[in-house]
Formats: structure tokens, sequence, C-alpha cells
């Protein structure tokens, strides 16, 4: 919200983030689309872990699911066509968390698999699905959004 820039701060001299407030979005945005792409090459030039991809996800080939991660995260890391690929990332990072066993006695803080990655994940695609791609995208800059 722009309004939200001029509001006092409660320490003036931290006030050197101000010009940083509008590309924070960006940077999460960027920072979601380039952890999900080494997911991508995993799965499709090292044959990565399908057996965390439970329920219907293990239907699909792996490759498949490389590939689309790989396009997936470039493309929400450069904000283009953000909502489509986030909502696809978010029902796939769903299921992943859904596939992820959860033992007894397991939990958040756990060294390990669990299912906090993948839910994180899928948090942050569901946030770009609400917002898109914000100000500093491709989506903006092509002056189109879904």
């Amino acid at each position: 919200m722009a309004g939200d820039s001029t509001l006092p701060k409660f320490i003036p001299a931290l006030a050197w983030y101000r010009p940083f407030e509008q590309s924070g979005y960006a940077f999460i945005r960027f920072c979601t689309g380039a952890l999900i792409v080494p997911h991508g090459v995993d799965r499709l030039f090292y044959g990565g872990a399908h057996a965390d991809l439970g329920g219907l996800l293990a239907a699909i080939p792996v490759s498949a699911i490389g590939v689309f991660e790989i396009v997936a995260g470039v493309f929400i890391a450069l904000g283009l066509l953000t909502r489509p690929f986030a909502l696809l990332s978010t029902l796939e990072w769903i299921g992943i968390a859904l596939a992820v066993p959860i033992k007894p006695g397991q939990s958040w803080i756990m060294l390990g698999e669990s299912l906090h990655y993948p839910t994180l994940v899928a948090v942050l695609c569901f946030a770009f699905l609400l917002r898109g791609g914000g100000h500093y995208s491709l989506d903006r800059l092509l002056g189109r959004e879904f």
C-alpha cells in the first residue's frame, strides 16, 4: 500500500530502507522462484526424489514435473504469467506437503524430512496467486496480468 510508506518510523535513523520498500515483494518472489528451479533440475537431470511426490503427483512422470518446476520457477522469479504458474505451483507443493510421511514424535524443527519446507513454498506461491507479479514484474511491464 502506497500510504504505508508515509507512516512515521519508530527509529527515524533507520529510514535508510525506505527506497527498498517497493522492491521487497519482488525480492521475495524472485527468491521463491529461484528456490523452485533447483528442485526441477534435480528431478529432470538427476532422477530427483520421486518418492516424495505421493498421491496424484506420483502418477506423473518425474521428468514432466522437473520441466514444470524449472519453467514455473523462472516465470515466478521474473513475474511473468505469475498467477497461473503460482496456482499450479501451489497445488503441486500442497501435494508434496501432503505426501511427506509424518512419523510419531516428529516436529517442525527436526532435521530431516518434514512438511515445513513444501508447506512454506506452497504458502508463498499462494500469496503470489493472490497478489500477482507486483510492481517489479514482467507482467506489469507487458501491461497485462491474469
